[in-house]
């Protein structure tokens, strides 16, 4: 009989070991699981590289790595002020001549897949 009740016991024990899930999926610690009580997802990264320029500094986000890509800038009359060709990561920064800069009118961005042109 004590075995039937220490098993029972520790039965209602293991049962009440599991945590339920908080109400309205908002753990009491500020962690957010969304609606359906799943954590939320980061958000996906763009597929085509993110060209910026902004104060002399010229960046490129990209979620592949970019292998021989090859970044030309032209001013208004379409020729080459700068041309560079090298492996752009995560996130790619080039501090841009002054000369370069003041008169950039186009920036392309050349790989194996994209052909990105962007007018300043």
């Amino acid at each position: 009989m004590k075995k039937i009740i220490s098993i029972l016991l520790l039965t209602f024990m293991s049962q009440m070991s599991y945590a339920d899930g908080t109400p309205n999926g908002i753990n009491p610690n500020g962690y957010d699981k969304g609606e359906k009580g799943h954590p939320h997802k980061a958000p996906k990264k763009p597929s085509t590289p993110v060209i910026s320029f902004n104060q002399g500094v010229l960046s490129v986000l990209t979620n592949a790595t970019l292998y021989n890509a090859e970044l030309i800038i032209r001013d208004k009359d379409g020729n080459v002020l700068y041309d560079v060709t090298d492996t752009i990561g995560d996130e790619y920064a080039i501090v841009l001549p002054e000369f370069v800069s003041s008169r950039m009118y186009s920036i392309e961005l050349i790989c194996s897949e994209n052909h990105i042109i962007i007018y300043s």
